[in-house]
């Protein structure tokens, strides 16, 4: 399995916690049943990730969007975010794949005009050093 269906691996799962509250292993298990070692790797590590940071990465979220409440985002692109801000701050992948992939996520996924915000966002987040 390539990187980025892995990574689209990871969104499903993020967008299943931000609709359901809560992280959900038996739909991880589906998702990855013909994974291979290195993709459930990185799933599990994203997920987790995000799991333990989840409160980080919602404050960085809404310091970013400026003039959007925070539940009022879709929660697809909450989901985008929340997975890209997590690579962007706790990973070596770099940080012009991260934003392509989160991009091409939300115009799968998401809204026509999202994939623009999420882009937005990720650039703030670039820019002031991702630091939160």
């Amino acid at each position: 399995m390539k990187r980025r269906a892995a990574r689209e691996i990871a969104f499903q799962l993020t967008y299943e916690m931000v609709m359901n509250g809560e992280y959900n292993p038996s739909t991880h298990d589906e998702l990855l049943e013909d994974a291979d070692c290195d993709s459930i790797g990185f799933v599990d590590s994203v997920i987790s990730g995000i799991t333990a940071r989840r409160d980080e990465i919602k404050s960085i979220i809404i310091k970013y969007a400026k003039g959007y409440e925070f539940d009022r985002i879709y929660k697809t692109d909450l989901a985008v975010l929340y997975l890209a801000c997590y690579e962007l701050l706790y990973t070596d992948t770099p940080q012009a794949v991260v934003v392509n992939e989160a991009v091409e996520i939300a115009k799968t996924y998401s809204d026509v005009k999202s994939h623009a915000f999420i882009n937005g966002i990720l650039a703030t987040v670039i820019k002031e050093g991702c630091n939160g």
